[in-house]
């Protein structure tokens, strides 16, 4: 329900501001420019009139120079601007093109020459060189930087190894995702590209613990509440304007963590219309076959050449510009642009990636089924046996090979731990033995008895994932004092698929739907030119309710496992299953006043972390058995409950606030 709402409340949102019935804003940016005035001669010039307009947006400020000839400019977002300086009897002067990075002062001195002020000098800005104002060690990522670098899942995150004081190898397993330092836990960074529901990037900030890592977008906090260093939004590239990171001296403004400081600014509209759009496209047909099956373990070396049966698609792109605003009249309404005054930007991503690459293993015969439910009619097992979806999803049945020198069968890759012998129809290794309840040690129960209970297969492995990302952003100049902001991240994430482990049987398939969001709000009041105030709010949060996602599996059918055969292990039901509910409510209030040649801040921040979670599945027993009959009299080794104190079963809940 409240995923409905948000979505709904979003889409509501903003198709009123596109028509003019909303109100957002621009600039809710921490980056500012500051400099002194001189002539020629060095020295300063007070009470000069400094202007600031954006290339952008074409919105303008200005400022006195203080009797130091100091002047500054703040919440600024990132972006080129032109500075204009005038005193009577001076020159005009206009720097040009001069780049303000996100979330960074910018150093900017200016020179006058004596003249009439009708005339004007106009500079280029030599936007490179050492940072000066401040002892903050970073990198600012750039736009361009973000579109053309290489990215493992379109991931922005993956470039904060460029940082200067950040390390990181960027390194990825076999199965191409994220490796994690030595002696770390957590999710680990972008196996589920920009969809990571926490992604925890494999990165340290001058010897500081991937834990340690700060998340902003916008100024506010998307940093997870369970795992440390880790991100419950990663933007898309599309949505990123400029990525900040600072691995040391940090400003008190950055918060409680000591580790690295990244900082997302997001894109914003201009005065002009701008977009892209892409589109990617894998598809089994277009794959290469493995010429040399034989090489790869989990293939059966009598069969050809296969290939990755893997169907990816992904999309996206995005759209920014100025709103037309109504103006009403006598001669009735009319719509004029918001140049300089109200924009927009959305962007969008999204992937469909369907893969079926057969499990190649073994599993039980539809006859050691059958011969089981007719010895042990009745039981427990005879439900379990012949509850519905339990038979393996079987692809083809494959003839498996024996490793003369271990005396041993193998199906693929997995080699049987026990003593068994080839039979029509699959492996026998052994029967049922005692009655029912009676535990049975490891032998062969009561020995070969000429039925198949095994059989080497190729199984059904299907997935099916469905990813997608929806960013929305205004802004608004309300007034030359009041600015405004709104943006929003909403991340949907379903991943359906078999469980190989549990031999693909449709009992056991199984639904994760995921959602990550984050909404920001800022206002930004300039009282005067030497006095600012800015207030951010940010409502972000993740979840899942896998018991809803999975509605129609039967959760009143345990987990059971029988092990000991060979590296892995038959299965029946649905597997772990859990309910999480994320939320963080964060606020925060910053007062800048310059005086004289000092710039000052005061603020405080609220955060609020809300945290509901159960994990229902440990309310469902699960059982494992030694050997099948050990299964078959229904004697397990090992069981497993979350019960209370008087022994009820019940889902571990745990609630915070």
């Amino acid at each position: 329900m409240l995923r409905t709402f948000l979505r709904m409340f979003t889409l509501a949102f903003f198709v009123l501001v596109m028509l003019g019935l909303g109100i957002t804003a621009n600039a809710q940016f921490r980056a500012s420019v500051q400099g002194t005035v001189t002539d020629v001669a060095g020295a300063v010039v007070a009470d000069a009139t400094v202007t600031l307009a954006s290339k952008e947006t074409g919105r303008t400020q200005q400022v006195q120079t203080s009797d130091g000839g100091f002047y500054r400019f703040s919440s600024l977002a990132p972006g080129l601007y032109s500075i204009t300086v005038e005193k009577a009897d001076f020159k005009k002067n206009v720097t040009d093109n001069v780049r303000v990075d996100a979330e960074s002062t910018k150093g900017v001195d200016l020179s006058l020459e004596a003249g009439v002020i009708s005339e004007v000098i106009t500079v280029e800005a030599e936007n490179e060189g050492l940072q000066t104002e401040d002892a903050t060690i970073g990198k600012t990522i750039s736009t361009q930087e973000v579109l053309s670098l290489p990215q493992v899942g379109r991931d922005p995150y993956e470039l904060l190894r460029l940082a200067p004081g950040i390390f990181g190898s960027g390194s990825r397993n076999g199965e191409g995702n994220s490796v994690s330092f030595p002696n770390s836990r957590g999710p680990g960074g972008s196996n589920s590209s920009i969809f990571q529901t926490e992604n925890q990037q494999p990165i340290s900030a001058n010897g500081q613990r991937v834990t340690s890592n700060n998340y902003q977008i916008d100024g506010t906090s998307v940093n997870a509440q369970r795992w440390g260093g880790a991100a419950i939004i990663t933007p898309s590239q599309e949505a990123v304007k400029e990525l900040q990171v600072s691995s040391s001296t940090y400003s008190a403004e950055d918060g409680r963590n000591s580790g690295a400081q990244i900082k997302v600014i997001t894109q914003n509209g201009t005065n002009n219309w701008h977009g892209s759009v892409f589109y990617k496209y894998n598809d089994p047909s277009l794959n290469a076959f493995n010429k040399f099956p034989q090489f790869i373990g989990t293939r059966n070396t009598n069969r050809g050449p296969e290939r990755v049966e893997r169907k990816f698609k992904g999309f996206g792109g995005s759209v920014g510009g100025p709103i037309y605003l109504p103006r009403f009249g006598e001669g009735g309404p009319a719509y004029s642009s918001g140049k300089d005054k109200l924009f927009f930007f959305f962007a969008y991503e999204g992937t469909r990636d369907n893969t079926n690459n057969p499990n190649i293993s073994w599993t039980e015969t539809a006859d050691y089924r059958q011969r089981v439910i007719a010895a042990r009619p009745g039981t427990v097992t005879a439900q379990i046996l012949s509850a519905p979806g339990g038979e393996p999803r079987v692809l083809e049945v494959l003839t498996p090979t024996f490793n003369a020198a271990a005396n041993r069968f193998v199906c693929g890759s997995n080699q049987l731990f026990i003593p068994a012998q080839a039979v029509s129809g699959g492996i026998d290794f052994g029967s049922i033995a005692s009655s029912y309840g009676q535990y049975v040690g490891p032998d062969a129960g009561a020995g070969f008895d000429g039925f198949p209970d095994l059989q080497c297969a190729r199984i059904d492995n299907t997935v099916n994932v469905k990813n997608e990302q929806y960013f929305a952003r205004i802004d608004f100049n309300a007034t030359k004092k009041d600015k405004l902001a709104f943006t929003s991240f909403f991340t949907p994430s379903i991943r359906t698929g078999v469980d190989g482990g549990a031999q693909s049987r449709p009992q056991s398939d199984f639904s994760s739907d995921r959602f990550n969001f984050a909404i920001g709000a800022i206002y930004i009041r300039t009282f005067s030119p030497t006095a600012i105030n800015e207030a951010r709010f940010n409502y972000s949060g993740w979840g899942f309710n896998e018991i809803e996602s999975n509605s129609e599996s039967n959760f009143g059918l345990p987990r059971v496992e029988i092990e000991a055969i060979w590296g892995d292990r038959l299965r029946w039901g649905i597997g772990p299953s859990s309910i999480f509910d994320e939320k963080s409510l964060d606020f925060r209030d910053i007062f800048t006043k310059i005086t004289g040649n000092h710039v000052l801040k005061f603020g405080g921040a609220f955060r609020r972390d809300l945290n509901k979670s159960a994990q229902v599945n440990i309310a469902r027993p699960s059982y494992s058995f030694l050997r099948s009959w050990n299964f078959a009299n229904g004697a397990p080794i090992f069981e497993f409950l979350g019960a209370d104190a008087n022994g009820n079963p019940t889902p571990n809940n745990t609630t915070y606030h």
